[in-house]
């Protein structure tokens, strides 16, 4: 009996790792099938190129990002290149090289150009390449991921951060240096006073007064790009928030460019935000500098529509009548005609993806939205270009108006933290701010589904528990509506 069980274990053991020829048939389709159905859930594209790059296989999403069925990338009729944004061509070149010496392959990101509408987009590319025995490259597996959006806020965060830090130290290096300055000036308007005005060197004082007096002017106009936050609005006077951001433009532009200004009569009262305009008009005027490789000329100009006018290649909507409109005119190479209609879309540029981020144009459109505006562009290759911010006309009711606006929409805290004063204590704070503030005792208790009413929570802040409060973030999407 031994032995009979003995044999009987021995033959259990030997076909415990095989599986029946008919089981293996059955599972082979199912396995494909789940791989299809993981290309299906893939929220980017897949395709295979031979060789020379050309398309031998695409799945149907590749539409989405290039604007071509997958029969006409496979047919020859588009070749990869093509697709790939122009500025980085030899980037994505010097990437396939490398592929080739990567084993498991690359990934990297670079801009795509929609085929019929010329959107960029960046995606996230993944390439391996396919080898014969004898090492030559016989083609490459390449996945693409859309990650625009995913971009776009990045690029939002690194340049709050770097505007943030950039500010902090223009107002430390500007207090130093006009402590330095007020040495000088104090210093020299002494020596003017003790020798005279009729001193063999008194003309030269004066001239070191009034430069130093200069210095400090244009130091303040530094400091005052970061005065204040972006988005804080007030009454401004564009003709005389104009002349002051022009005499910054002239220091900032090489000496071969000249910067005039063209202003209206009277005041020309707008509400807006005064940092966010400054941004724009420096953005405009870097653009122009660019725009212009030999000595040219840079037009601030002002003026007063008394009609709607017709917009060509413009966003957003055009201002209730009286508004205004700010012009910054060049006289460069001007836009390529197939550019315009892309000007201000996210990540458009036609520089090299290491010098322009493609956001100017884009922030420049989203300040004019936001302030019932719209923005509008002339150019002709050769002929320069001029950019139009058209902008409402204050009328003195607009901070009333914005003011009731904040009101009906309060800001709501999640507050997660033990019971006690330190709660107690932080929410009240919270509420004299103009905070409406909901309180839990535990993260875990502010993850327990939510019934009733649903509630507009704008963000959390937790004083206890850190190891439980990092599943907010994700379950902060189920419970409740964000609105940043």
């Amino acid at each position: 009996m031994a032995a009979v069980e003995k044999a009987r274990k021995a033959r259990q053991s030997a076909g415990a790792g095989q599986v029946p020829a008919g089981q293996r048939r059955e599972n082979a389709p199912l396995s494909e099938s789940r791989f299809g159905k993981l290309v299906e859930l893939w929220p980017g594209a897949i395709f295979s190129q031979r060789a020379d790059f050309s398309f031998q296989s695409a799945d149907s999403k590749m539409e989405k990002l290039t604007g071509l069925a997958p029969e006409a990338l496979c047919n020859g009729s588009c070749r990869f290149w093509e697709l790939v944004h122009e500025a980085d061509v030899e980037e994505v070149r010097r990437q396939c090289a490398q592929a080739l010496k990567t084993p498991g392959g690359i990934t990297t990101s670079f801009r795509v150009r929609h085929a019929a509408t010329g959107r960029v987009s960046y995606v996230l590319e993944h390439r391996e390449a396919i080898l014969d025995g004898a090492g030559g490259v016989m083609g490459y597996d390449v996945a693409w991921l859309d990650v625009t959006r995913q971009t776009i806020a990045e690029r939002r965060l690194s340049q709050a951060a770097w505007k943030e830090t950039l500010a902090l130290l223009t107002m430390g290096l500007a207090h130093d240096f006009n402590n330095v300055l007020s040495g000088i000036l104090s210093l020299s308007e002494l020596v003017l006073a003790q020798s005279g005005p009729e001193a063999p060197h008194s003309r030269s004082l004066q001239l070191i007064k009034d430069s130093v007096l200069q210095a400090a002017q244009i130091m303040q106009r530094v400091v005052s790009l970061h005065r204040g936050t972006g988005g804080s609005r007030q009454y401004l006077d564009l003709n005389k928030v104009v002349p002051e951001v022009a005499e910054l433009v002239r220091k900032v532009l090489p000496r071969r460019l000249r910067v005039e200004t063209e202003l209206t009569a009277g005041e020309l009262p707008v509400y807006m935000d005064e940092v966010g305009f400054r941004q724009v008009v420096l953005n405009l005027a870097l653009n122009a500098a660019d725009a212009m490789p030999d000595r040219g000329r840079l037009l601030f100009r002002l003026t007063v529509p008394e009609t709607a006018q017709p917009l060509s290649h413009a966003h957003g909507k055009f201002p209730r009548l009286p508004c205004v409109c700010f012009s910054v005119k060049d006289n460069g190479v001007g836009i390529a005609a197939r550019h315009l209609p892309h000007l201000f879309d996210p990540f458009f540029t036609t520089k090299p993806i290491t010098k322009g981020s493609g956001l100017g144009l884009y922030n420049a459109r989203v300040f004019v939205e936001d302030h019932g505006g719209a923005i509008s562009v002339e150019s002709a290759e050769k002929a320069g270009a001029t950019f139009h911010l058209w902008l409402p006309q204050a009328d003195f009711t607009e901070a009333e108006t914005s003011a009731a606006q904040r009101a009906e929409r309060r800001r709501t805290l999640l507050l997660v933290g033990p019971p006690g004063a330190a709660v107690e204590g932080c929410a009240e704070l919270l509420r004299t701010h103009d905070f409406c503030v909901i309180t839990t005792n535990s993260a875990a208790r502010a993850l327990e589904p939510v019934t009733g009413e649903e509630v507009a929570v704008d963000g959390t802040l937790v004083l206890a528990e850190p190891s439980n409060a990092s599943l907010l973030p994700t379950r902060r999407r189920v419970i409740c509506r964000l609105r940043f």
